[in-house]
């Protein structure tokens, strides 16, 4: 970024005394702005230790650590100012009162600890009256969200069982908490969840001695939760002054707790008489990408929303819509342009991230995937697919033994063919068919009532692809062999999540797209699905992630796939899979706006081009030519984000600003931006 302050990011830094609310767009250089803040609060005689600053996450800790230390440096101070996240600080409180004997001593209990997870399942199978000790891990995932949601709340078991706003939570998943809350006291445990509520307890009783701070700032303050937002209200003081720095338009979070109704409202009505600063010259990106942004998140109608203007020094930033044009295009355009550009392939959904992995292996570029499944195959509808085609070839699952967590596609694999099973047998069959993997045909026959006419016509299906193959065949006659036997028909039925089961049921068309592009053996494919090849950190250009998983990042290349606006945003009365899980109280909340804001965000993370593939539209080329940005109220096949975008606008306002003497046309928010524009550079 620039060395020279805005005059926004000057007021920030000079602000002293107060309440304030900071707004900041996306690469706006806040990290800068806040640690010059704090530089300039120790150069006017603040102490150190009375100076906290919370970030949302670890990795955000460090960074601003790291930072801090090197611009504070010069001062040899004999301390630093104190930079935590709301976990670490509400443990340092916590251990603060065990030392003073206020509260009693309790071992930490970290999510990824073993026990922890054997405490989950254990929850799990309590809640549904289950027997074994085998659980999908996705199920655990669930419980484990609902869990997180009602702690964060507050929410005792008693709550849970007779609090009207939650009648429709299922009964198996009350057992599941009130469990849970009885195993934790049992064992004397405590999780990262329980010290931000105790820590809370802590400041709102009399016999606790609160910390005192007189400067408080927090970062991405539109991700916090209702408890997070306690602690800040319970370290606050009458001396305090507070600031916080977020935006609403990136407010991705509310499945986890998160609202935008901290940002928009609760901040100024909790903390009296704050002033309100804007950053909304963003680094990162040029007029054409700030301009598109504006117009799309503009539709959400946001009172607190910022007005991003690019900062003039920065390069353009292409955006380019390309309709019905495939990846592999892109990709081979993205080779031919650059081969030391990073690129991010982007998607709302894991199933979408299927098609760019398998295209990467073809090609061989080098690419990592963060999603919550690394594996490929660890997807529920690869699952089925994957473990079909061995079926089809070999007849059992020995070409899957490399894979670690086998026994979990076993399970998952039994849950998508539909079988109808009494209850405890799905584990059983998951056990036999892991220890013996070439009896798979044998123990179905054995343990199922194939009396049952589903049961019946999935075996017969499943006897008739059986070696029905061989290894060097194409890959996509034998999915349609395979989906005329009707063995995909079932895979929605496995998840309880109408966006998950939608999302199944698109990765299964996706692998049928992929296999009409490309000329590929059932062993090719299968090698690609079972063991791909990895790629060291050092030599990855490309990254596949999903719109939350972008958050915070930043990539020369974003290449936004999936947007087709029958699969995103979907139909507006359509639950969400975070809408659906039982820890949320969905009323009044606007599935649509938020996830206009997840567009938003995975946009902005673009430097130098902004690649959109949609499938074609003539209703797309109409709204271009006449300029509109409205959101379109008959159906459409690219996703309605698009048509929000501004595009034609767009492309004025930057010639505009490259040529000031053009005559263009320009609309009313291209004069806004130009008179903002003007306000920085004047």
């Amino acid at each position: 970024m620039s060395k020279k302050l805005t005059k926004e990011q000057k007021k920030i830094v000079d602000h002293f005394y107060g309440h304030a609310l900071v707004k900041a767009v996306p690469g706006s250089g806040k990290t800068t702005t806040l640690i010059m803040r704090v530089t300039n609060l120790l150069t006017k005689g603040v102490p150190p230790q009375s100076i906290l600053i919370l970030m949302y996450n670890k990795a955000a800790q460090i960074s601003f650590q790291e930072k801090l230390n090197i611009a504070i440096s010069k001062y040899n101070l004999a301390y630093s100012p104190e930079v935590r996240t709301f976990n670490s600080y509400a443990l340092k409180l916590i251990d603060q009162a065990q030392k003073s004997k206020l509260i009693r001593r309790k071992t930490l209990i970290r999510p990824e600890d073993f026990q922890y997870q054997g405490l989950l399942r254990e929850c799990y199978l309590f809640g549904n009256k289950m027997e074994g000790s085998y659980v999908d891990n996705n199920d655990i995932e669930k419980l484990e969200l609902n869990i997180s949601n009602w702690r964060l709340e507050e929410l005792t078991p008693d709550d849970l069982e007779n609090d009207p706003n939650y009648k429709d939570v299922d009964a198996s998943n009350k057992r599941s908490y009130r469990k849970y809350c009885e195993l934790l006291e049992q064992y004397n445990l405590r999780t990262f969840d329980d010290s931000l509520i105790e820590a809370v307890q802590l400041l709102r009783s009399n016999q606790f001695s609160t910390p005192i701070f007189s400067q408080v700032i927090v970062d991405e303050y539109q991700d916090v939760n209702y408890i997070q937002n306690e602690l800040i209200k319970g370290i606050t003081q009458e001396r305090t002054s507070v600031m916080v720095v977020g935006d609403v338009n990136q407010c991705i979070y509310e499945w986890r707790g998160s609202r935008p109704d901290f940002i928009e409202g609760i901040f100024e009505r909790d903390f009296k008489e704050s002033k309100v600063y804007n950053l909304s010259c963003t680094f990162r990106y040029g007029h054409q990408l700030a301009y598109v942004a504006n117009s799309v998140i503009s539709k959400n109608k946001d009172q607190n929303g910022s007005f991003c203007i690019s900062h003039p020094n920065n390069a353009d930033t292409e955006v380019s819509i390309h309709q019905g044009v495939n990846l592999l295009k892109i990709l081979q355009h993205c080779e031919k342009t650059s081969t030391t550009d990073s690129t991010a392939i982007i998607a709302r959904s894991n199933a979408d991230l299927i098609e760019p992995e398998i295209v990467l292996q073809l090609l061989n570029l080098p690419y990592s995937v963060k999603t919550s499944q690394q594996k490929l195959v660890s997807r529920p509808e690869v699952t089925l697919f994957t473990l079909l085609m061995c079926l089809a070839v070999d007849g059992d699952f020995n070409r899957v033994n490399p894979v670690r967590n086998f026994q979990s596609l076993i399970k998952s694999f039994l849950k998508q063919l539909g079988f109808r099973l009494p209850k405890g047998m799905l584990n059983e069959l998951t056990e036999a068919i892991t220890k013996d993997k070439a009896q798979f045909y044998k123990i179905i026959e054995d343990s199922i009532d194939l009396k049952h006419r589903l049961n019946y016509k999935i075996f017969n299906s499943l006897k008739e692809i059986n070696k029905s193959f061989k290894a060097e065949d194409d890959a996509s006659d034998a999915y349609k062999f395979i989906n005329d036997k009707d063995l995909f028909s079932n895979i929605s039925e496995s998840s309880i999540l109408r966006r998950e089961s939608n999302d199944q049921i698109r990765g299964i068309s996706l692998m049928q797209q992929i296999l009409n592009t490309f000329d590929i053996t059932i062993s090719d494919l299968l090698a690609i699905l079972i063991t791909p090849k990895e790629h060291l950190e050092s030599d990855v250009r490309y990254h596949l992630t999903t719109m939350h998983g972008s958050k915070g990042l930043e990539w020369d290349n974003v290449i936004l796939i999936g947007l087709e606006d029958k699969a995103y945003p979907g139909s507006n009365t359509e639950p969400s899979v975070m809408k659906e899980l039982a820890s949320l109280n969905s009323k009044g909340h606007d599935e649509l706006k938020e996830e206009r804001r997840l567009f938003y965000v995975a946009i902005t993370r673009a430097i130098k081009h902004l690649h959109l593939i949609v499938p074609k539209d003539k209703l797309l080329d109409d709204w271009n030519r006449k300029g509109w940005s409205s959101t379109p109220k008959k159906e459409i096949e690219a996703t309605r984000f698009i048509f929000e975008m501004d595009i034609t606008f767009a492309n004025e306002l930057t010639k505009k600003i490259k040529a000031p003497k053009a005559n263009v046309k320009l609309s009313p928010r291209s004069k806004l931006y130009l008179a903002k524009l003007s306000s920085i550079t004047h």
